[in-house]
């Protein structure tokens, strides 16, 4: 027997029966958790039932980091995480944290634990690979990633009161803009070039600039995500390489899914495309990988492209031509750029990049919607005198 009962705002107060002990009182465990409605906190309930009618329960008061840390992957990471998030999490919780606070009491970790193995970082010498000088600001911020989830889960599941990990800050990213000239001149010169070459290269070109999907959402577009009805293409995944496993289908990223409608002419185009793909899939019979769909984007045996080898065709291709230099996923600025220059709403232009936030778009590209603004704010000029020149 289990119960629910609110203890405030986001707080919820888990009973489970146990037993009765010799003189007939019940015995009960409780523990209070953060969870974001009454749904979600019975989810809890029924987990933690389980844990202690299965025996595997550890009293808030006594459970190790390294014992939460099995909870953590088993019961929440590899539910939410994509497969590279959890191999960067487990890397450094293996590697860099469970040895150092792994037999701590999850209530004995506190914020100073964290400012001191970011600093610890910081030396010469700290690094995992054997390295002589310190971590990258990338590595130590992953570090902190991986960190604030395990004891963020804690605190959600009334283990903590609060996640040390919020109070020890890691240093700033310094971010670096790949200087790519965003403008209609260079569109247009990728449109004429890219019309050289195949078929499947012309829609993937065009599909990447036109809907502003990620590399790894277009090479897991199948048969069945191109809505001709209503002229769009819906993305729903995305497609990973794990190393030793092959290819792999994930979810999409921050579970955005969503239709970007599409022209008319990149619609004809995939119909073209699938075409092709269906004759070779009836060519190759039970040599067909995929029996029960159809990649878009895929080799003669029905295997889908992988993001890195349409990387390498890029590459090719845009020195074959003398275009500016350019990753492909740099597409999806020059998409979204685009879209700013002609004056779309902002909330249209997130919606359709899939953010997950429109301050995320903003925060992106608000160099360029100031540029935008300034154009908007010159068109006032005429009604202003012109400046004065001193005689």
């Amino acid at each position: 027997m289990a119960n629910i009962e609110k203890r405030g705002e986001g707080r919820y107060r888990l009973t489970v029966f146990v037993r009765y002990d010799e003189n007939g009182k019940q015995v009960r465990e409780r523990k209070t958790v953060s969870a974001k409605n009454v749904t979600e906190a019975k989810k809890m309930l029924t987990q933690f039932e389980a844990d202690i009618l299965g025996g595997t329960y550890v009293r808030p008061e006594k459970m190790t980091l390294s014992k939460f840390y099995d909870d953590w992957l088993h019961k929440y990471a590899e539910d939410v995480y994509a497969y590279d998030t959890i191999r960067s999490h487990k890397l450094h919780l293996i590697n860099r944290i469970l040895p150092a606070f792994g037999h701590k009491k999850l209530s004995d970790i506190k914020t100073i634990h964290v400012v001191n193995l970011i600093e610890t970082m910081k030396k010469p010498g700290s690094r995992m690979d054997g390295g002589e000088g310190p971590c990258s600001t990338s590595s130590i911020r992953n570090m902190h990633k991986a960190f604030t989830s395990v004891m963020g889960l804690a605190k959600q599941w009334g283990l903590v009161r609060e996640n040390p990990c919020d109070g020890a800050k890691p240093p700033p990213m310094k971010r670096t803009r790949t200087e790519v000239n965003y403008d209609v001149e260079t569109i247009n010169r990728i449109a004429e070039c890219i019309k050289r070459e195949s078929l499947e290269k012309q829609v993937l070109f065009w599909v990447a600039f036109i809907t502003s999907a990620r590399q790894g959402e277009i090479c897991a577009l199948e048969e069945k995500h191109v809505l001709k009805e209503q002229q769009a293409i819906y993305f729903e995944q995305s497609l990973t390489e794990v190393v030793g496993e092959g290819i792999k289908i994930k979810s999409i990223k921050n579970n955005l899914e969503g239709a970007a409608a599409i022209p008319t002419g990149l619609m004809d185009m995939i119909d073209d495309l699938l075409r092709q793909r269906r004759k070779e899939k009836m060519v190759m019979r039970d040599k067909w990988l995929y029996p029960e769909t159809i990649f878009v984007f895929a080799d003669e045996t029905g295997k889908p492209r992988r993001p890195d080898s349409i990387s390498q065709w890029w590459n090719r291709f845009l020195k074959r031509y003398n275009l500016p230099y350019m990753r492909f996923h740099d597409l999806r600025h020059f998409s979204i750029t685009y879209l700013i220059e002609k004056n779309v709403p902002m909330k249209s232009i997130s919606d359709r990049a899939r953010h997950a936030r429109i301050d995320t778009t903003m925060n992106l590209y608000g160099h360029k919607i100031i540029d935008v603004d300034r154009l908007a704010a010159s068109h006032f000029d005429s009604f202003l005198p012109p400046k004065s020149v001193d005689k």
